[in-house]
């Protein structure tokens, strides 16, 4: 595909069905099935949803789309942006008070849903007075692409609004990311050779993700990728036997738990190589796997390398549409570092935190000035929040801004960069380190298969002993003088991530 032809999803979407076809563009299970569809396919079915919005509304409108990836919820995005309207991706884990804000913060006029979210439908049409039609992907869509022919479709300018993706949350309030047309092309077009046509991708991560949404869906019509759906975080096992990829995109928590299955069985049969078992785990053709989203132990990459998979770390953020850098998959290294810096993205460090200006960047928060102005420069550089340094063509995370720890002798300690020495820990699920009365308090929570033989005692012992083991390794200024430890898991957003104030804590050891 000539990348130089392609400015707007638009082109993106037309381009693919000329230079691909009918070749297979996307597998997904329905029911005991695999239904297919081709470029051509999708390019078709989102002009003649493109044309029914444009034919039905006057101006620009927004949508929003909800439920799990697959062909229904890629045609409802493509349609939208397609007839140079912008769409709005909701998390699919969002409670309906939470969906009906989002709407109305976005200025919905179609929402766009899976069945699951029927029985929401009276209560978003109460709360949610500006939203004018509500199409279904199992009734309303069907029925709308069956009666209409593929329209022709109005030119869309690059600097067309095409999503806006709502930000995690973590330590606040959501924010409406702005992403135009070009800043969505130029992320998926800032690499090359990154794969083939022969290449077969499974999509594991949730579709509304920016780091999913470019990587899977965008790069796979521009390379030309058949794109397979796994319908279940629970089934991962199953559907990599099923679809048999040669690449996957994941988060570290993903590559963990599978790496831990291997190790498992490779303890309890150690004539078996590990390569072999992860090849009855991954298939026969799995080649390559990207990291993102979280920190990749140096170790775990290792392990993969030696396993003889391509493994690498890539950053982003979703202002930024999302990728910063991307993975080496070819280096075998494993430095710590989140890959090199991509094509046309500038990075500086300034007061420790990482700067980029690239024309990947957003166009700011929607309706939010203030914030917009808080993160965006006058000269245009975004500031990411993230604390690093640039060693070559790498990039090296060492925290997050807003997170620091600052001790009462002024010193800045920055909880990740200790967080990450426990990463790998057998008994531990999850940690968190924070300032409690003036000191640094690493809390977890257990790993229940790894500790559910042993008791209170047995489990603090193992904690005091990793902790005596890393202050070690640490300065004094950084040193952990609390523990604590509970009994149920952390506080999460819908993405799993750790919310770092907790309303509650765990007990302390003594």
């Amino acid at each position: 595909m000539d990348k130089n032809k392609i400015r707007t999803l638009q082109d993106l979407v037309r381009e693919s069905a000329c230079e691909y076809g009918d070749k297979i563009f996307l597998r997904e299970k329905n029911g005991k099935e695999i239904s297919e569809k081709s470029f051509r396919n999708l390019y078709d079915d989102s002009c003649r949803l493109a044309g029914y919005i444009t034919s039905k509304y006057d101006g620009v409108i927004h949508t929003a789309v909800i439920g799990g990836s697959g062909y229904a919820w890629l045609v409802s995005y493509f349609g939208t942006v397609c007839g140079g309207n912008g769409c709005v991706p909701l998390d699919a884990q969002l409670p309906c008070n939470d969906i009906c804000e989002l709407l109305n913060r976005a200025d919905v006029s179609i929402f766009m849903y899976d069945k699951k979210y029927e029985v929401m439908i009276d209560e978003i049409r109460e709360k949610c007075p500006e939203v004018k039609e509500f199409i279904s992907f199992e009734k309303e869509l069907p029925q709308i692409l069956s009666e209409n022919t593929p329209a022709e479709l109005p030119p869309v300018s690059p600097d067309a609004l095409a999503s806006i993706s709502y930000t995690s949350g973590t330590t606040g309030k959501s924010k409406g990311v702005m992403l135009l047309n070009r800043n969505l092309i130029d992320n998926a077009m800032c690499q090359d050779n990154e794969s083939t046509p022969d290449d077969v991708v499974l999509s594991i991560l949730p579709i509304h993700h920016i780091y999913c949404f470019t990587c899977d869906i965008l790069c796979s019509l521009r390379y030309g990728n058949q794109l397979c759906i796994n319908d279940s975080m629970l089934r991962i096992a199953q559907n990599l036997k099923l679809f048999q990829p040669t690449i996957i995109m994941v988060v570290p928590m993903i590559a963990e738990t599978i790496y831990r299955q291997i190790k498992t069985i490779s303890d309890a049969n150690p004539e078996i190589p590990k390569s072999a078992i992860a090849k009855k785990i991954f298939g026969e053709r799995l080649t390559t796997i990207y990291s993102g989203g979280a920190y990749l132990r140096p170790e775990l990459q290792r392990a993969y390398h030696e396993m003889g998979y391509q493994m690498g770390q890539g950053y982003g953020m979703t202002e930024c549409s999302p990728r910063i850098t991307t993975a080496d998959r070819f280096d075998k290294d494993c430095a710590g570092d989140v890959g090199i810096i991509v094509n046309g993205c500038q990075v500086k460090i300034e007061d420790g935190e990482i700067m980029v200006k690239s024309p990947s960047v957003m166009a700011g928060y929607y309706k939010d000035e203030a914030e917009t102005a808080k993160t965006i420069t006058p000269d245009g550089w975004l500031k990411t929040g993230d604390l690093g340094y640039i060693d070559g063509k790498k990039l090296f995370i060492t925290g997050r801004k807003k997170n620091l720890i600052i001790l009462s002798n002024g010193e800045n300690v920055s909880p990740e960069e200790i967080e990450n020495k426990f990463a790998g820990t057998d008994f531990i699920s999850e940690l968190l380190v924070y300032s409690e009365d003036g000191m640094i308090t690493a809390e977890i929570f257990p790993n229940e298969e790894y500790c559910k033989n042993m008791s209170d005692e047995e489990i603090d012992k193992l904690f005091k002993d990793k902790v005596l083991e890393i202050n070690k390794t640490l300065t004094s200024a950084k040193t952990i003088h609390r523990m604590r430890i509970r009994d149920k898991e952390f506080e999460k957003t819908t993405s799993k991530k750790i919310i770092r104030r907790q309303s509650e804590h765990g007990r302390i050891v003594k």
